[in-house]
């Protein structure tokens, strides 16, 4: 456990996040309830910090009810190398938009971590691999047909590549990543998209987390930071109590005006399964009454015969 001084040095830095993030740049990317879960998808420094090996599959439904609504699948799998510092990690996710527009991610991650301390370790990763989108403006409905950005079908293969850092000890952590740093973005003179570095369009993401333990009950407060220039900036805030040895219940609260209830059953040392119900306070909700769901299953193993296998952190 970190001392009183290594308490109040965390707090003083989310709070300088908190209040700092306006001069970042943001995300329009894919985005999960439970990101403390899913951190191998959201920053390369994460793969391989955990003493066992560790994966997730995950599938999200925005909007339901809301007709070509966006819908998410992912999977994550990392481990540490034997008696190195070295992590490796594989993150592949598929995200759809309508009828037109389809992303798919493979990317390979490796990471370092330094010990500080005893219970201090900084982690830094890189993930490199290839983005595939496909792209069909003519199946859009539109008011002007002439528009030459819906007027062709796009399958772009591209490189991409990103960074991040973790810093963590037994009971906090802070992360920062762009996991991507090239995107597709439509050129008016050649009339089709391009795979390019704007430091406009860079997503990065700032993130951390406390766990307390108070007296019979755990509690895990959150908060995730995501802005893209030109857009508002965004902020996810989530607490999350364990009720029971197996059982975590939380609420999330987005500042695009959602809310998403958590739960997280730790079915035993092997398997976890997690559900989230988003609710918007938007005028999206006329559309989409049933909400956003979004479902996941982590497996943690060792190939050695240790009686542990999962990690004692909750992150």
């Amino acid at each position: 456990m970190p001392d009183i001084m290594d308490k109040k040095l965390f707090i003083i830095i989310l709070l300088l996040l908190s209040f700092g993030s306006n001069y970042l740049f943001g995300q329009k990317q894919s985005h999960f309830n439970h990101y403390i879960a899913n951190q191998g998808l959201l920053n390369p420094a994460y793969n391989g910090t955990r003493d066992v090996i560790s994966g997730i599959m995950i599938h999200r439904s925005q909007w339901v009810g809301f007709e070509g609504a966006p819908n998410t699948q992912a999977f994550n799998v990392h481990g540490p190398i034997e008696e190195t510092n070295v992590g490796l990690g594989l993150a592949l996710m598929n995200d759809r938009i309508g009828a037109g527009s389809n992303t798919f991610d493979a990317f390979g991650a490796a990471s370092y971590q330094i010990e500080l301390d005893r219970i201090r370790t900084l982690s830094f990763g890189l993930q490199m691999g290839l983005s595939s989108m496909v792209y069909d403006g003519t199946k859009a409905v539109l008011d002007d047909p002439s528009d030459p950005l819906f007027a062709r079908k796009e399958t772009n293969l591209n490189f991409n590549f990103g960074f991040g850092s973790y810093y963590y000890t037994d009971d906090y952590f802070i992360g920062f990543s762009i996991p991507k740093f090239f995107s597709d973005q439509f050129d008016e003179k050649s009339e089709g998209f391009k795979n390019k570095i704007d430091y406009k369009n860079l997503h990065m993401y700032l993130y951390g987390g406390y766990v307390w333990d108070l007296h019979s009950v755990t509690v895990k407060p959150t908060i995730l930071m995501k802005e893209v220039y030109g857009s508002p900036m965004q902020f996810d805030i989530s607490a999350n109590v364990l009720v029971a040895d197996q059982i975590w219940l939380g609420l999330t609260y987005r500042t695009v005006s959602e809310a998403a209830f958590l739960l997280e059953y730790i079915i035993n040392r092997q398997f976890t399964f997690r559900y989230s119900f988003d609710y918007s306070f938007s005028p999206i909700q006329q559309h989409a009454k049933a909400g956003s769901h979004e479902v996941s299953l982590q497996f943690d193993f060792t190939l050695n015969r240790r009686p542990g296998m999962r990690s004692i952190r909750h992150f």
